[in-house]
């Protein structure tokens, strides 16, 4: 995560380090967030066993500042959001993770005087996960656990198109690529888990499910220990590419 934050601070000095003659404007800026959540490459789960659906609807809000160098057509755009993306579970649970988004993009745009300006944009986007818990756990021992752990934090890339009306209103459309996987999954079936109390013993059932399914791993490493083969090697990896909406009003 530190690393993250270093590049994430040299990217906006990089940003604010514009020609004197450089043109700035604020803006509030707010919009929907469209996630996708793809897993692929699946050894131990099936697509049912992570979500019920692939998609979420979230939103994200926050401040933004631009640069436009006059007479180029280049510029920057940099902002701090508040972005809230999720998953629905197969119990049909919402799980929802926060986080700050601080995208910071080059732009390219085509000017109509202050009537219209079109713009395309892309950049990387570094995302720093804000919320309690980073880790969710969903189910039941007769149904199935299943667990995900969002990381800390990632790192993806914008490319994305809009438009400035009048000066003052902005709309956009972004597509947000992960660099990796967004957060992983661990799926115990009602079959192993009877498998795993068979070979160690039956879980605790007075304890929380987070509780049951920490115990389940140490159960699990401890019946595949022969083998050679921990918890690590079925967890899955999951990215949550995301459509973003946009509209902002500069000042």
């Amino acid at each position: 995560m530190k690393k993250l934050a270093f590049v994430a601070a040299m990217a906006l000095t990089f940003a604010f380090a514009m020609p004197a003659n450089a043109q700035f404007a604020f803006g509030i800026k707010g919009g929907l967030n469209l996630v996708n959540n793809e897993v692929s490459g699946l050894t131990s789960m099936t697509k049912e066993e992570f979500f019920s659906q692939d998609t979420y609807k979230g939103f994200f809000i926050g401040p933004k500042m631009e640069f436009d160098i006059p007479f180029a057509g280049l510029g920057f755009e940099v902002a701090a959001l508040y972005s809230q993306r999720g998953l629905i579970a197969p119990t049909n649970e919402t799980i929802k993770y926060n986080s700050v988004l601080l995208p910071v993009n080059l732009r390219l745009g085509f000017g109509l005087g202050n009537l219209l300006k079109v713009f395309l944009a892309a950049g990387p986007e570094f995302d720093f996960n804000i919320g309690e818990n980073t880790q969710f756990v969903s189910g039941s021992r007769e149904q199935g656990i299943v667990a995900y752990a969002v990381n800390k934090s990632a790192l993806s890339i914008n490319v994305g198109v809009g438009a400035t009306v009048l000066k003052h209103v902005q709309v956009g459309v972004n597509y947000n690529i992960p660099w990796g996987s967004t957060y992983e999954a661990v799926s115990f079936s009602r079959s192993e888990i009877q498998e795993i109390e068979k070979e160690e013993g039956p879980v605790n059932s007075t304890k929380t499910l987070t509780e049951q399914y920490e115990e389940l791993r140490t159960k699990y490493n401890a019946a595949h220990e022969k083998a050679n083969k921990t918890v690590d090697d079925i967890t899955e990896k999951v990215k949550a590419g995301t459509l973003q909406l946009s509209l902002a009003v500069l000042f």
